[in-house]
């Protein structure tokens, strides 16, 4: 459905460059958690069609109601807002294993309870269900302070400690690590 763009244009995180690399498909159900304004919202809707759901999830109503005045815009009505603190246990108010993917982009380098986060996702994700993961670079040269961010194998050590395998890296532009894992089956 998207063509792979041009690496100028992948030089920072592009949305529907890193979406096409995940494989969604018309029909699943995908969460963003930290959705922010929606740019991974509005593709993920584009992918998963009529047929799927997209849950924008944020705490900040600011981020939602863009969310919100986006997709009216687009006609993408398969989108819901959430607001929620990921760092509380079942705050998504999602069901359990109800979901095929959460997108996690630039999320836990805010947080100092990624492992809350993290639990979250697991809980909401179907058995093999994937999450991906794209956050700032350790050694990129803009972003935000490089103490807040995570190094590649600790992100991966962290993300596989709350029961996900590493299912392979994927392109994410010059500043930003990508990496796909599945829920182990519980």
């Amino acid at each position: 459905m998207f063509p792979p763009l041009p690496a100028q244009q992948t030089k920072f995180l592009n949305p529907t460059h890193v979406l096409a690399q995940l494989g969604l498909a018309p029909g699943m159900q995908v969460a963003d958690f930290g959705c922010g304004s929606g740019d991974w919202v509005l593709v993920a809707s584009r992918l998963v069609g009529t047929d799927g759901k997209v849950a924008a999830i944020d705490v900040q109503d600011s981020a939602l109601s863009s969310v919100r005045s986006r997709s009216r815009i687009e006609g993408a009505l398969n989108v819901s807002s959430i607001r929620a603190d990921l760092e509380t246990p079942r705050a998504s108010g999602l069901p359990n294993a109800s979901l095929d993917a959460v997108f996690l982009s630039n999320i836990l380098f805010q947080s100092s309870k990624k492992e809350r986060i993290l639990h979250e996702a697991f809980r909401v994700l179907k058995p093999k269900g994937l999450l991906l993961f794209a956050d700032w670079k350790e050694d990129a040269p803009l972003g935000p302070a490089r103490e807040l961010r995570l190094e590649k194998s600790a992100a991966a050590k962290l993300i596989e400690g709350e029961g996900f395998s590493h299912a392979r890296d994927i392109e994410a532009g010059a500043y930003h690590i990508g990496m796909v894992f599945t829920k182990v089956q519980s």
